[in-house]
């Protein structure tokens, strides 16, 4: 089919359009851009509309001269409002012709329906106190003035009933004429411009605003495009941005789009790869955070857009100096939120966006699938030669593989996986628990018998073949539609009258279906002949959703425990609808907002694109909740994209990645900017789904042994560690580590002698790697539990632990991109380059604000030894150069990986089990003590039974206390009515000063039980307090009323430079049960001396 020009699709208001495109100056040319504003009394009544009860909405009106929109008539509105005393929200609608067409209503990213319902809940969870105000403001003739709205704060509710000492939390100065915004916030100076002894000044800053005509809209048929445009201050810089491509942690200036859809190997539309940013992803979240704005103070600020269809970013592509964002269908929801630093900033976020649901302890284990683990031999044997190859595994992921003839929730038992409960109970007695992929099409090819089918069509739950036609007169004509395909960065367009997928049953007659409200007839392929057509459920629906979610009980009955949530935009064969989803132009359920119990409306597709495969994630996990065998058992979901807000149900996975050095080297970065936003759970396929193309032989059968190497590396301690590869006929031989070391005997003359040692590595090397991450499972496990509470991801960019180290914004930026802090103490610097380029090693830079030891601890292959002696430490600041060249000697193990330990720093360490779930033998913790000077530190551990809703907190983020909240809204807004304290709490201090160390250890909460503490850890607790070379100090413990010191056992080591306390886990646990561990250098005593108590 001819191609039609993009300047001519720009014009189809119903279409998928280019950044380029949309941009261009021919395109905002034809905007309309308000001008004046103007603030009238009777539009802000509460009592009838609710929306401004916590804002304000203000009139809009056009330049005198422009006669696209006259000045008095035909008003526009625009809505402002506070979520939080820090936090303000910019909507606008041109179509809206009356102030009450905005509502109280939020979207469905924001945890609880409204915004009443929102600030409620968060003033009692966070117990403050607050109201908004507004004044005209008016100033000299040359400028009209502004209108000051503000968030004004009271330290009591006394003081807030009674409007007395209250202060301004946030000011938007709203200009009159030109129109334009302010953001003002008294803001702090940074600790480190401010000499000793001083006190830190505070000043009234601009934080964020906008030029004049920053706010334009433009009627494209019924569609209404909608651009934002905001100032970049000079020194700020920006991250987060979401999974969206690119190499960079710090965005450079580029064009972004936000469409969710299949782009395997990132590169569908451009065809450039994928560290092209501009490539529309899987997930899509547009989220970004500015730092150092106003230089010299504590003042961040986040940006998210919230608007389920196509949105668009100039990131100072343009303009050098302005952001622009643009949506292009319903409302523009311009969400800004304020705080002094970056962990406050995501504290903030999340509360008002949710947090990741408490997962299985299982999440944090390494994981292997493949697409081609397509029998029950095939499975089993994966599973044995992992335990044969003593290699922990916690999980096997089967694909579709396990379906009757690829029909969603069955399995072919008939076939090649006969008496599945036998199969996993097998695996679970090798500690092993399995997923399966689970896509939104129901196989509608001969399913006479197929009963998700046949009780769909009876209840007419599938979505109707309607189609849109904005101009009122019938939709386009069957003949007439053609899909958008984009494939290698080419477009064409696609007749769907002729064209025929590949897969059994694939062909239909689309001219007699087309838009006769029958089910939409789609369908999945799945590579090559293998796919499925099909109907699909419209998950809009709530009463669909749960006829979803009650599907799985077959396969959870059989023994599957946790989901694979794949094809989820939903992914259709381009055959079969628009860039592989489903017609722009099909009618779809719109539950953008609650529906107050009024029948719902339709919308098409294209409108409402990232809601269907929101909404699919949300039908999986309450469903999964409300099955009876999954009583108070937390659900891991992991989930292929959708929009944010799917982190509250689901974890993510990036994508069909590809076995390629580009993949994997925005891998790192791409996991760090997701978790900017509350999904603590995330990652690409380890290893690279696809094979790689080598022109000219074809695909390569297997990934690069180093390339392998590395990914593990790098993910030994990033959250979702899955190794993911595409198996069938004609991809990949394998990807099991252990499987290259049987390929290289199965021929080995094959190998040069340069190939033979990295080959033979990669088996040893990644088991050290998957080790190293089970010895450190506590550790990445209270990051987890404690996510609950602060919202923080597991694996933070060094921005967030290190924000003092202005650096990190300049001349070492580049370090953000490839080193990552696990919690706050650890340091993982992966080789992210091939030894061609990297010499075998990498540049490393330790952030400025502390002291770093390189990582001493290890494993052997007889478990957990207590460590190497403490090497030198290093100052924060220096960059230097570390040999990390990959070799299978069992000394050289630790060194392939470069990692470091902040000053006091305070590590959990646990011993190696072959899996989380498998071994219930107590596993001993050991905590680790690191030396520093004038800090203190804070750890706290999280012990329950890793498996169990009722150990989740729930007072987390959000009161439950409050009377107001509907319990279908628990889960929703985050908290889990089984949610109940039952966990254990300790807590782990020191405080290093010049002269002393002081170690503490209490229990501030336990609902789990001293008794189930030490089936878990046994009982004692073991403390290696490390010593820094060459000093000598003297070993005193204390403790308080009721502890018994000849319980205590003290050890000097002396070949590692460290000393070990045992002591009873029973002791924190005892009313005023604290200990304490002082270290004293005042009075060295030699290390070969009998061991001081006081």
């Amino acid at each position: 089919m001819p191609r039609k020009a993009d300047s001519d699709m720009a014009e189809d208001g119903h279409t998928f359009v280019l950044p380029e495109t949309f941009f261009a100056a021919g395109n905002l040319s034809g905007f309309c851009y308000p001008a004046h504003a103007s603030f009238l009394v009777e539009d802000n009544d509460p009592k009838i509309t609710p929306a401004v009860a916590a804002g304000a909405v203000f009139r809009l009106s056009m330049p005198e001269n422009e006669q696209a929109w006259g000045p008095e008539s035909n008003p526009k509105f625009i809505l402002l409002q506070f979520l939080r005393p820090t936090v303000w929200k910019i909507r606008f609608d041109p179509t809206k012709q009356a102030v009450d067409g905005y509502t109280d209503k939020n979207g469905r990213a924001i945890i609880l329906d409204t915004l009443t319902s929102l600030r409620m809940h968060l003033d009692e969870a966070e117990n403050i106190w607050w109201r908004t105000d507004i004044a005209d403001v008016e100033k000299a003739a040359n400028n009209l003035g502004y209108y000051s709205l503000k968030s004004i704060k009271f330290g009591s509710r006394q003081d807030l009933n009674t409007n007395v000492n209250g202060t301004v939390a946030l000011e938007l100065r709203v200009h009159k004429s030109p129109f334009r915004i302010e953001a003002i916030r008294e803001v702090t100076e940074s600790a480190y411009n401010i000499p000793f002894g001083t006190k830190p000044h505070t000043a009234q800053k601009i934080i964020w605003s906008t030029p004049p005509r920053f706010l334009g809209f433009k009627t494209v048929g019924t569609a209404n495009n909608v651009i934002l445009t905001s100032n970049k201050p000079g020194h700020g810089k920006y991250l987060g941005f979401g999974g969206q491509g690119g190499q960079h942690l710090l965005k450079r200036p580029t064009l972004m789009n936000y469409f969710n859809f299949d782009n395997m190997t990132y590169s569908s539309v451009y065809g450039l790869g994928p560290k092209d940013e501009r490539e529309p992803l899987y997930h899509s979240e547009p989220y970004w955070i500015e730092l150092g704005g106003v230089p010299g103070y504590k003042s961040q600020v986040s940006t998210f857009i919230e608007n389920h269809s196509q949105v668009m970013v100039d990131f100072l592509s343009t303009n050098s100096g302005q952001i622009r964002a643009a949506t292009r269908f319903g409302e523009m929801q311009y969400c800004m939120f304020s705080g002094d630093d970056l962990p406050e900033l995501i504290r903030s976020v999340t509360s008002v966006l949710g947090r990741s649901s408490l997962k299985p302890r299982y999440t944090l284990g390494h994981h292997q699938s493949c697409y081609g683990y397509d029998s029950r031999a095939k499975v089993l044997e994966i599973g044995r030669e992992y335990v044969k190859r003593d290699i922990p595994l916690d999980a096997i992921h089967i694909d579709v593989d396990l379906q009757e003839e690829y029909r969603t929730f069955t399995i072919d038992v008939n076939g090649k996986f006969p008496n599945p409960k036998a199969m996993f109970a097998e695996l679970r007695g090798l500690g092993i628990v399995c997923a399966t992929n689970i896509t939104p099409v129901i196989n509608n090819h001969n399913g006479s018998n197929y009963q998700t089918l046949q009780d769909a069509l009876e209840k007419d739950y599938f979505l109707p073949d309607i189609r849109y036609n904005e101009y009122g007169d019938g939709p386009v004509p069957a003949q007439e539609v053609k899909y958008i395909v984009y494939e290698n960065g080419t477009k064409f367009l696609l007749d769907p009258s002729k064209e025929i997928g590949t897969f059994t049953g694939a062909k239909h007659n689309f001219l007699d279906n087309y838009d006769t409200g029958k089910p939409y007839a789609g369908g999945v392929g799945y590579g090559g002949s293998l796919g499925a057509p099909g109907h699909y459920l419209d998950l809009n629906r709530k009463d669909v959703r749960e006829f979803w979610g009650q599907q799985y009980a077959y396969i959870f009955e059989q023994g599957i425990e946790f989901i694979w949530q794949d094809m989820t935009t939903p992914s259709i064969a381009k055959e079969y609808g628009d860039v592989k989803g489903l017609p722009f132009r099909l009618m779809v359920t719109d539950d953008s907002y609650e529906a107050d119990g009024q029948s719902q409306k339709r919308r098409p597709a294209i409108e409402i694109w990232a809601l269907y495969s929101y909404n699919l994630h949300k039908a999986t996990f309450e469903g999964l909740n409300k099955l009876p065998s999954r009583y108070n058992k937390r659900n891991l979901i992991i989930g292929r994209g959708s929009f944010a807000g799917q982190h509250r149900y689901a974890g993510l996975w990036t994508g069909d990645n590809a076995s390629s050095w580009d993949h994997f080297q925005i891998s790192v970065s791409q996991v760090l900017g997701i978790g900017l936003i509350g999904n603590e759970i995330s990652g690409a396929d380890v290893g690279g789904f696809m094979p790689r193309w080598v022109d000219p032989k074809g695909f390569q059968p297997w990934a690069e042994p180093e390339l392998l190497i590395r990914w593990y590396g790098a993910y030994t301690l990033l959250p979702w560690f899955r190794n993911h590869y595409h198996g069938k006929r004609g991809m990949k031989l394998f990807q099991e580590p252990w499987a290259f070391t049987d390929h290289y005997f199965s021929n080995p003359r094959a190998f040069t002698e340069g190939d033979r040692y990295i080959w033979l590595a990669v088996e040893p090397v990644c088991r050290y790697f998957i080790k190293l991450r089970y010895t450190l499972m506590q550790l990445l496990y209270d990051a987890m539990f404690e996510h609950q509470f602060d919202g923080l991801p597991i694996a933070r960019a060094l921005i967030i632990t290190d924000s003092n180290d202005t650096t990190l914004l300049s001349e070492n930026d580049w370090c953000l991109d490839n080193q990552y802090m696990v919690r706050n103490d650890l340091l993982v610097c992966p080789v992210m380059k091939p030894h061609s380029e990297s010499g075998g090693g990498r540049e490393i830079y330790l952030p400025q604000s502390s002291w770093w030891y390189p990582f001493n601890l290890g494993i052997t292959p007889e478990g957990r030894l207590p460590g190497r002696k403490l090497a030198a430490r290093i100052k924060g600041g220096d960059r230097f150069f570390v040999d990390a060249h990959i070799s299978s000697d069992d000394g050289w193990l630790p060194h392939i990986l470069p990692m470091y330990v902040r000053e006091g720093g305070i590590i959990p360490q646990i011993s190696v089990r072959q899996s989380t779930t498998g071994n219930k033998e107590p596993n001993p913790v050991v905590v680790h003590f690191y030396p520093g000077e004038n800090v203190q530190n804070e750890y706290s551990m999280y012990l329950d039974d890793g498996v169990s809703r009722s150990s989740a907190h729930p007072h987390a983020h959000v009161d439950t206390t409050f009377g107001g909240l509907n319990p279908s809204a628990y889960l929703e807004s985050g908290i889990d009515p089984l949610a109940a304290y039952e966990y254990c709490e300790l807590r782990f201090s020191q405080i290093c000063t010049d002269q002393t160390r002081t170690i503490g250890i209490s229990c501030p909460h336990d609902g789990y039980g001293l008794e189930k503490v030490q089936e878990d850890i046994g009982d004692n607790i073991t403390i290696i307090v490390w010593h820094e070379p060459g000093k000598l100090e003297t070993r005193v413990l204390s403790a308080e009323s009721g502890i018994e010191l000849s319980d205590v056992v003290v050890e000097y080591l002396p070949d590692i430079a460290a000393t070990k306390v045992v002591l009873p886990v029973g002791f924190p646990h005892k009313k005023d049960g604290a200990v304490e561990i002082v270290f004293d250098s005042n009075a060295p005593l030699a290390f070969n001396k009998q061991v001081v108590l006081n």
